[in-house]
């Protein structure tokens, strides 16, 4: 019997290895073979589910005419979608679409049926859209600091409200509560309409929401702008942002792909780069402005640290406020 010399061993497992990157390579040149679905944790006709069809139209256009579908898993604070995405075979024809929600679930959730820090990869992000401190018309402030000041000398919790119960916009309270030194009290409600509504009947005074959805009362007199939660605002540049008061603030909604742990890396770079063409693209941008989102994308990287980071803030926020699922 022949024995095989340490140097044959290791000749062997750098054949392999290159065998292994030459068949990887050669998987991403060829992808997709066959139609790729972007699972939704949102019914059809949200933002979200818009978003999705139109980079799914897009995609399919750059892909030379490959089917991209689009299937909508709601349920469960998107857990319902998420999980089908950890689970799916790890072949890139299987990714979805995180929110806020992605993010916000570890911190407020005991059991999830997946590890949103070790079954996913990172893809790239999609868009975001800013977040505002917005208050009824007749709220006795107009600046951050003022309502500090009513909060401080008010003998009951101040009221605020969001689009609904866990989310960002009722963190983004909890963050401001916890900086400030203050007492909030979050309102629940289902959708940001009926907060909206309820908030410009002087039911509620603040409320944290979505700036596109909430711009149009603003510039007609029926809410006021408080402040920014993130980014100056567009059309409101000159309005402080919270981080002014409080370093490091910084509440945004986002839409960003994510893909099941374990797509190899030729794959999940074409499917970043792919990606990330569409959403830069004139099309995109024309195509989604109705939206009020902000169409960006980065490496699969730079993703996943900013996940990491806001994973991290969200869970403490929430610790702090002593929130959890229901």
């Amino acid at each position: 019997m022949t024995r095989t010399t340490p140097r044959c061993w290791l000749a062997a497992l750098a054949l392999a290895a290159l065998m292994m990157q030459s068949a990887a390579a050669q998987l991403a040149s060829d992808f997709p073979a066959s139609p790729v679905r972007i699972l939704v944790p949102f019914a059809a006709g949200g933002p979200t589910d818009v978003v999705a069809r139109i980079l799914a139209d897009l995609l399919s256009v750059r892909w030379g005419g490959r089917s991209v579908v689009v299937e909508n898993r709601p349920g469960a604070g998107t857990i319902v979608a998420t999980a089908a995405v950890a689970k799916a075979p790890p072949d890139g024809y299987t990714i979805g679409i995180a929110t806020n929600s992605f993010l916000i679930n570890p911190a407020i959730n005991l059991k999830l049926p997946y590890d949103t820090r070790n079954d996913f990869v990172s893809i790239t992000m999609i868009a975001t859209q800013p977040v505002a401190l917005v208050a009824n018309a007749g709220f006795p402030a107009s600046t951050l600091a003022e309502t500090i000041d009513v909060a401080r000398k008010s003998a009951e919790p101040l009221n605020y409200t969001s689009p609904g119960p866990r989310g960002v916009g009722h963190l983004a309270g909890e963050m401001l509560k916890q900086r400030a030194g203050i007492r909030m009290q979050h309102i629940n409600y289902n959708g940001s309409a009926p907060a909206l509504t309820d908030v410009i009947a002087g039911r509620v005074p603040l409320m944290f929401d979505i700036w596109h959805s909430a711009r149009r009362y603003v510039e007609t007199g029926q809410l006021k702008l408080i402040a920014g939660a993130g980014d100056p605002l567009p059309g409101a540049e000159t309005t402080p942002t919270i981080a002014r008061s409080f370093p490091g603030f910084n509440v945004i909604a986002f839409n960003a792909m994510i893909g099941p742990a374990g797509i190899p890396a030729p794959v999940l770079n074409k499917l970043s780069a792919d990606i990330g063409a569409v959403v830069d693209s004139v099309e995109f941008a024309e195509r989604t402005r109705s939206l009020g989102i902000d169409a960006r994308s980065n490496s699969p990287q730079e993703l996943d640290a900013w996940f990491a980071r806001e994973i991290d803030k969200w869970a403490e926020i929430a610790r702090q406020a002593n929130i959890k699922a229901e």
